[in-house]
C-alpha cells in the first residue's frame, strides 16, 4: 500500500527520471516484464523511486539481449545466489562486447590518423621531422620475405593475435639498421630474412620507439618499386649532415582498403637520424 508522503511518478515523469522513451515503460508493462506500482482512481499509472534500481537492472540486462523470459523467471523470485551467478555471466559477455568495441576504436582511430598523414604527404622528397617516443612491439620472428603471401600471412598471425590488433593500419615492418646497411638489399629485393614485424600499441610488451629527428620519405606505387624511393633517402642522407641513428620502419598508409589500384599505395618509409661531426670537411 502507498503512503500518503510517498512521491509517485507518471509514466513520462518515471521515462525522465530513468532517461529513457516513455514507450519502454509502456512496452515493458505490457509485455509484463515491468510494471508501475499502481493506478489512480482515474486509471493512470503511477511509478514510485524504489523501483528505480529494479528497473536500471531490467533495462541494462536487456541491453546485452538476456531473453525476456530469463529476466521473467528471475525477477519473479529475486535471490542473492542467482543475482550474483546472473551477474557474473553477463559481465564476461560485456566484458568481450567491449573488446569488440576496442579493437574497433583502434582501428578506425588509426585510420583517421593515417588518412590525416596522407593529406600532407609530399612524394618523393625527404622530409626531416621531429618526432615525439611512442610504444611499439617488435615481433620476435624475422619475416621470411622468400615465402608466398600466403605463408607469410600464416606466420603474422600468432603475432596479431598475442597483441589482439586487428587492424592492418597499425602494422609495418622493420629493418635493423646494421643488418639494412651490410645486407644485399639494394641488389635484389628477395633479401635475406632480416625485418621484422612491428605494430603500434600500448600492449605491456612495448618498447619506446625513441623520439628525436627522422627522415621521412613517402613511396607510391608497388612495393617491387620501393628500391628507387630508398635510394632517394640515402642519396639524401649522403649528401647532408644526417646519417642513419636507428633502425628503418615501413609503414602501409594507403592500400587495399583505400584504393583498388596498387600503384595508389603509399608507404611511409622513417627512420631516425644525427647530424654528422665534421660535416663540412667530408668530401
Amino acid at each position: 500500500m502507498m503512503k500518503s508522503n510517498e512521491k509517485t511518478f507518471s509514466t513520462g515523469e518515471f521515462a525522465k527520471l530513468l532517461e529513457v522513451n516513455k514507450d519502454t515503460l509502456l512496452y515493458y508493462d505490457k509485455i509484463e516484464l515491468f510494471k508501475p506500482a499502481g493506478t489512480f482512481d482515474n486509471g493512470y499509472r503511477y511509478y514510485m523511486f524504489d523501483q528505480f534500481d529494479q528497473f536500471v537492472a531490467i533495462h541494462s540486462l536487456r541491453a546485452v539481449d538476456l531473453p525476456i523470459k530469463e529476466l521473467k523467471k528471475y525477477f519473479s523470485s529475486p535471490n542473492i545466489e542467482d543475482l550474483q551467478q546472473l551477474a557474473i555471466q553477463q559481465h564476461e559477455k560485456v566484458a568481450k562486447e567491449i573488446q569488440k568495441l576496442q579493437d574497433i576504436q583502434q582501428f578506425l582511430e588509426r585510420t583517421v590518423v593515417l588518412t590525416k598523414e596522407i593529406e600532407q604527404v609530399v612524394l618523393g622528397e625527404v622530409l626531416i621531422k621531429s618526432l615525439p617516443a611512442e610504444p611499439v612491439v617488435y615481433s620476435e620472428e624475422k619475416i621470411d620475405w622468400s615465402k608466398s603471401m600466403e605463408e607469410m600471412y600464416a606466420q603474422s598471425t600468432p603475432f596479431s593475435k598475442k597483441l589482439g590488433v586487428k587492424s592492418t593500419a597499425a602494422y609495418g615492418v622493420v629493418y635493423p639498421k646494421e643488418e639494412f646497411l651490410t645486407s644485399v638489399y639494394f641488389k635484389e629485393l628477395e633479401s635475406d630474412a632480416f625485418s621484422y614485424m612491428f605494430c603500434h600499441t600500448k600492449d605491456t610488451s612495448a618498447v619506446m620507439k625513441p623520439a628525436g629527428e627522422y627522415a621521412i620519405i613517402y613511396h607510391k606505387g608497388s612495393y617491387e618499386e620501393i628500391i628507387k624511393t630508398y635510394e632517394v633517402l640515402l642519396n639524401f642522407l649522403k649528401h647532408t649532415q644526417f646519417e642513419l641513428d636507428g633502425d628503418i620502419h615501413e609503414e602501409y598508409l594507403l592500400h587495399s582498403i583505400a584504393t583498388k589500384e596498387e600503384k595508389n599505395y603509399i608507404t611511409k618509409i622513417s627512420v631516425k637520424v644525427k647530424s654528422q661531426e665534421n660535416f663540412d670537411e667530408l668530401p
